[in-house]
């Protein structure tokens, strides 16, 4: 791969990086606020499994058209802002070219951001944020290995 490409390769993933950096947790930065962190931190925390999914799910299937969209963009938004990180993890890292390596990165790295979200209150730490994440970094992995990786693998 040229110079070229690999600096314009890593200028895309920081600045996807910076991005999700900042939906993530700068976008709720509020150092204001009287609740007690231990109150806060049980209402950020959801360690039931499809419990969210499911209240978005009951949104759109309901009449209430004045949710509907909040509920369709956290369920698509929760796949779609993690496709980029399936796509660019195996360009930059040649340890996460295989499928299994991939996995164990990703999960490793969703796991972080929800713990880093619960501890500092910044977002919340949802478990089914992380299961609609996965999906996404699939789909960005498989972009990778139908466009990329032949490629790669020729010239690497």
């Amino acid at each position: 791969m040229s110079k070229r490409a690999k600096i314009l390769i890593w200028s895309a993933f920081g600045a996807y990086i910076a991005l999700m950096l900042w939906l993530l947790f700068g976008q709720r930065w509020n150092l204001g606020g009287s609740e007690n962190y231990s109150q806060r931190l049980m209402e950020n925390l959801n360690l039931v499994p499809f419990r969210t999914i499911g209240e978005y799910m009951r949104v759109l299937l309901s009449g209430q058209t004045h949710l509907r969209s909040h509920a369709m963009i956290n369920l698509a938004g929760n796949v779609v802002m993690f496709v980029p990180l399936g796509f660019f993890l195996p360009l930059v890292a040649k340890s996460c070219r295989t499928y299994w390596k991939h996995l164990l990165w990703v999960l490793l790295i969703l796991l972080c951001i929800e713990v880093l979200q619960l501890v500092t209150l910044l977002g919340s730490c949802d478990v089914d944020d992380f299961l609609l994440n996965i999906p996404g970094t699939a789909i960005g992995y498989g972009l990778f290995s139908l466009f990329i990786r032949n490629k790669m693998d020729k010239y690497s």
